[in-house]
């Protein structure tokens, strides 16, 4: 029987093991030679990411694509710095082999339909685009979410909608975001585990020093027990 490592190896990164936010991808991209100059933000809500993007690059051409019905995006605001456009949560309005980068950041446990989406994904990216983001392993219900992605489930949707997941990262543990819930979500001490390595992620770095695993295997056990976790996928290149 396949374990977790034998089926996410070769995209399990072994530099550092320290969790990140989908925000470690946003600034990777933008920061790397020729990074892409326009972006779509799929699942937008308030259109905060435009303000990360323009930070690197004034000029990057930001849209911001959301459901009309998201309560986050309908606190999005003119003049936030990009334009938004409404979606039926399936079809994005953008052409095939168009877009150089979308961004979603903790969306897809949101999603009806991921298959169909990713597909989307899938056919509006350029050969060779970037996908990057985030999403939900173990998070308690929020905002009408609907799924948990476990990271192999995530690839097998990934690879079914002709992507290819390249890194996988571990964002903070899905206990202490599941405490954050059961003490009050926003009011409750657990947010700065966004920002600051969470107390299983600490204990699993303490396992690590003790037993001198390498850095791959530290990140296979951060994401197995992870809350949420970022990515970086892209679209193959045509084959000559």
């Amino acid at each position: 029987m396949a374990n977790l490592w034998d089926l996410l190896y070769d995209c399990i990164p072994d530099d550092h093991a320290r969790q990140v936010t989908s925000r470690y991808y946003l600034d990777e991209v933008m920061s790397s030679p020729g990074a892409p100059d326009r972006v779509v933000d799929l699942g937008c809500g308030r259109g905060t990411s435009v303000a990360l993007f323009k930070r690197h690059d004034p000029a990057v051409r930001w849209v911001g694509v959301d459901v009309r019905d998201s309560p986050e995006a309908a606190q999005h605001r003119p003049g936030n710095g990009g334009p938004v456009v409404h979606f039926d949560g399936i079809h994005l309005p953008f052409g095939s082999d168009t877009v150089p980068l979308v961004y979603s950041h903790q969306v897809f446990e949101h999603v009806a339909h991921p298959r169909e989406l990713l597909a989307e994904v899938g056919r509006v990216l350029r050969p060779g685009g970037l996908f990057i983001g985030s999403t939900s392993q173990f998070e308690p219900y929020h905002s009408f979410s609907l799924w948990n992605y476990t990271p192999y489930g995530f690839r097998v949707l990934l690879e079914e909608a002709g992507l290819a997941l390249k890194e996988i990262r571990p964002s903070l543990d899905g206990v202490s975001l599941i405490m954050r819930a059961y003490h009050g979500g926003r009011k409750s001490t657990y947010g700065r585990y966004w920002n600051e390595e969470s107390p299983l992620n600490t204990e699993i770095d303490r396992w690590a020093e003790q037993t001198g695993r390498r850095t791959a295997l530290v990140n296979l056990r951060k994401l197995t027990f992870c809350g949420q976790f970022a990515f970086r996928v892209t679209k193959p290149e045509r084959q000559a």
